[in-house]
C-alpha cells in the first residue's frame, strides 16, 4: 500500500496573492505615471462683450510683463505658425498691463494691427500673450459663446463659467499687492 501525501495549499495561495498584488501595483503605477505626465490644464482666460467690443482678460501676476498679444485662427493647424489675424504690442495703460485687452481696437497699446474685416474673423479664436522671454499664455474662445453669455457687470466668460478679473488672476496662485 502506498501512502498518498497531500500537499498543503497555502504556498499556492500565497504565491497567487503575491502575483495578483504585483499586477495591481504595476497597473496602479502605470495609471499614476500616465496621469502625472499628462499636460496640466492651463489657466483659463476670460472674455466679455462691452457694446460692440470684445474684452479679453488674461490671467496675470503683478510681476508678469505682457509684450505682445496675438489672435490666430484655432482651426489653422496646417502649419507650425498659424496666420496672425490681429496683434497689439507694448501696453501703455494699467488695464492692458494687467491683461485686459479690447480686441481689434489696440486701445492701451503702443502699436497694433488694423482691425480685420468681420468676414475674416473665424468661429474659434486662439488668444495669447508673449512676455519678454518669448513665453506666455494662450487660450481658445468662441466669440458667439461669449456674446450669448449672461454676465453680471465685471464678469468674464471662461471655460469654467462666469468669473471676475480677480478670479481669473487667482488661477495662477500669485498675490496681488497694491
Amino acid at each position: 500500500m502506498t501512502q498518498s501525501r497531500e500537499r498543503p495549499l497555502w504556498p499556492f495561495v500565497l504565491v497567487g496573492s503575491v502575483v495578483v498584488l504585483a499586477i495591481l501595483a504595476a497597473v496602479g503605477t502605470w495609471v499614476y505615471g500616465v496621469y502625472s505626465m499628462s499636460d496640466p490644464v492651463p489657466p483659463a482666460l476670460g472674455a466679455r462683450v462691452e457694446g460692440k467690443a470684445i474684452v479679453v482678460k488674461f490671467p496675470v501676476c503683478p510681476t508678469d510683463v505682457i509684450r505682445r498679444v496675438e489672435v490666430t485662427d484655432f482651426h489653422d493647424d496646417k502649419t507650425a505658425h498659424p496666420h496672425v489675424l490681429w496683434w497689439a504690442s507694448n501696453p501703455t495703460t494699467p488695464s492692458a498691463r494687467n491683461g485686459a485687452v479690447t480686441l481689434w481696437s489696440g486701445d492701451g497699446f503702443e502699436r497694433h494691427a488694423p482691425q480685420p474685416a468681420q468676414s475674416a474673423i473665424p468661429r474659434d479664436l486662439v488668444l495669447g500673450y508673449l512676455d519678454p522671454s518669448g513665453g506666455g499664455l494662450d487660450g481658445v474662445f468662441t466669440p458667439r459663446t461669449v456674446s450669448a453669455a449672461k454676465l453680471k457687470p465685471g464678469q468674464y466668460w471662461t471655460r469654467s463659467g462666469a468669473r471676475t478679473a480677480a478670479q481669473i488672476d487667482a488661477q495662477l496662485g500669485c498675490h496681488r499687492s497694491k
